[in-house]
């Protein structure tokens, strides 16, 4: 009987997986903050009254946010990785590592001094990155969850629907037009989470050539040498549940250190994309497109100083527009921040599909200025921690069946599409999403072809005890008759037991003998009902059982 999670002995009232260790302490998170603030500001104190110190006070403050970033990333879930702890990553590299390498060469930054917009945009990138993190420590309660195993018929559902649909878009190709790269990614991520969460998991080599496959076609068939972030947001999405499973702190510290590898490799494949367009426009690094977003807030932060004014919020509705046909969009809904952002940063390419990005600090500073990145510390720390908590509860209720598999795999997107709102904000993050969202509508309505199983619910109750379930659902007693003069061997006591007949529910072996009896019972009444006791030759009668009987509905 495959087993569908491992239980876990926990306190009346508890979080399951609560984290208790120093790390996590109100004491901890005060003074990790305190150090880093303290930090930070003694570096741009230091710039404010000596000049000539601005790199270096830039290259400490950019040095702190990857430190903390990194740190926090794997502090935060202690075995697991959480959404927080990604943003903290992938604020940690498109901060502070572009930061460190924007400081030899800033001269794209809009403005006479660019060197001081940089570290100004370092300064308040890097204290709304600590203000973050510090809510992210208070929130941080749960650990690795239980192990969950999807049931061997959800796993072949989840299969058989990824290939037809990565089938399918690699043959349609350019022909789906948007839709491909979401129809793509959620397909592979559906397969990748079906492989890791099957009953033999990562124990079987043949899962992990699947997986492994199934995340090469993305770069090579899909997207073909373009969206490095895309990838990544689908690598994310599948290592999150990687280590619901499997994840161990040392992984992340690991990962720390692979880190510089990592950008290493996508520079190279993004300057050898660039190579194969036009043989001369490669960058030195390849990172140029990570590393404009720190440079892009600072060229908004000098436009401020020379009387900008913030857009109170009318940027975030540009993902509407994007959702609505061409020509339907009011004129009320703004264009993205990218395409604004080409004014002040591209004015020559203004007006001709060309967009930049600014990282969500930027974002929150061109709607509401310096109030907004206030604001965005609690906000942007209760957003991530939700969608953290969403995607844990959806986990847990993947083994119901495909069409909570596939909330799974939503929330997983979603999750693993961090590094987006860090490089430009949320339009991205959310447009992004549109396409994968129509994907997943589009397997949900294959989970329709899957039959639908009705589990028979029983509790056993005393002969002339009133049912007080009567009144909350429908349902019918029958009476399993004994044999001829037969009389109870003891007293039934009502259930404060309920059982469930399921093959893949958590009972022990005894315990699920003696629910799947009442069962048996009325599907082979001949074997469980009696004859007369002379026929019989005086053999032990039966007692009367009564049980009542009810539908609920399995797994889909």
């Amino acid at each position: 009987m495959p087993l569908s999670a491992r239980p876990q002995q926990n306190p009346p009232g508890s979080r399951t997986g609560a984290l208790k260790d120093p790390a996590h302490s109100p004491i901890f998170a005060a003074s990790l903050t305190a150090i880093c603030a303290l930090v930070v500001v003694t570096a741009r104190i230091w710039f404010s009254t000596e000049v000539d110190a601005v790199a270096s006070s830039s290259g400490v403050i950019a040095a702190i946010s990857f430190a903390h970033g990194m740190t926090l990333f794997v502090i935060l879930g202690r075995d697991r990785i959480t959404m927080p702890g990604l943003f903290m990553a992938s604020s940690a590299a498109i901060v502070g590592v572009s930061g460190l390498l924007v400081i030899p060469d800033p001269s794209f930054i809009v403005g006479s001094h660019p060197e001081a917009s940089l570290n100004t945009a370092l300064f308040c990138s890097t204290l709304t990155q600590v203000g973050i993190g510090l809510f992210c420590l208070r929130t941080d309660t749960t650990g690795r969850p239980d192990e969950v195993v999807l049931p061997i018929h959800c796993v072949r559902w989840a299969l058989g629907a990824g290939f037809v649909t990565l089938t399918a878009t690699v043959f349609l190709g350019d022909r789906l037009g948007v839709l491909s790269d979401g129809f793509g990614s959620s397909a592979i991520l559906l397969i990748c989470i079906a492989m890791l969460l099957s009953p033999r998991g990562l124990k079987n080599p043949w899962n992990n050539v699947t997986i492994a496959g199934a995340l090469l076609v993305y770069p090579t068939t899909i997207i073909s040498g373009t969206g490095r972030l895309r990838a990544i947001a689908l690598i994310l999405a599948a290592v999150y549940i990687l280590f619901l499973r499997y994840g161990r702190q040392w992984l992340k510290v690991v990962g720390v250190f692979l880190a510089p590898l990592i950008l290493a490799v996508l520079g190279v494949w993004r300057r050898e994309y660039e190579t194969s367009l036009s043989g001369e426009h490669g960058s030195d690094t390849g990172l140029s497109s990570m590393f404009v977003g720190i440079g892009n807030f600072g060229s908004l932060i000098h436009d401020f100083d020379l009387g900008g004014l913030p857009t109170l919020g009318a940027s975030l509705l540009s993902p509407l527009r994007a959702a609505l046909p061409d020509g339907l969009a009011p004129d009320w809904i703004p264009d993205a921040i990218g395409y604004q952002l080409a004014a002040l940063t591209d004015p020559q390419l203004y007006g001709t599909g060309f967009s930049t990005v600014a990282t969500v600090y930027g974002d929150l500073w061109w709607n509401f200025g310096v109030l907004g990145l206030v604001i965005g510390v609690p906000l942007l720390a209760v957003m991530l921690d939700r969608i953290d908590s969403w995607t844990i509860r959806s986990y847990r209720r993947s083994v119901k069946g495909p069409r909570d598999l596939l909330f799974l795999v939503f929330f997983a997107a979603l999750l693993g599409g961090v590094g987006d709102i860090v490089w430009s904000g949320f339009h991205t993050w959310i447009v992004r999403m549109y396409a994968r969202i129509a994907a997943l509508i589009v397997l949900w309505l294959l989970t329709f072809y899957v039959p639908r199983r009705i589990i028979p619910q029983f509790v056993s109750f005393q002969q002339g005890e009133e049912n007080p379930l009567a009144d909350r659902e429908e349902s019918s007693v029958k009476k399993i008759r004994p044999r001829r003069g037969g009389t109870p061997s003891g007293p039934e006591t009502w259930g404060i037991r309920r059982k469930f007949w399921n093959h893949s529910s958590l009972t022990a072996p005894e315990d699920y003998a003696e629910s799947a009896e009442p069962h048996r019972a009325e599907r082979y009444p001949r074997l469980y009902t009696s004859a007369s006791a002379d026929s019989l030759g005086g053999r032990r009668r039966r007692k009367v059982q009564y049980v009542k009987f009810s539908t609920v509905a399995g797994p889909r």
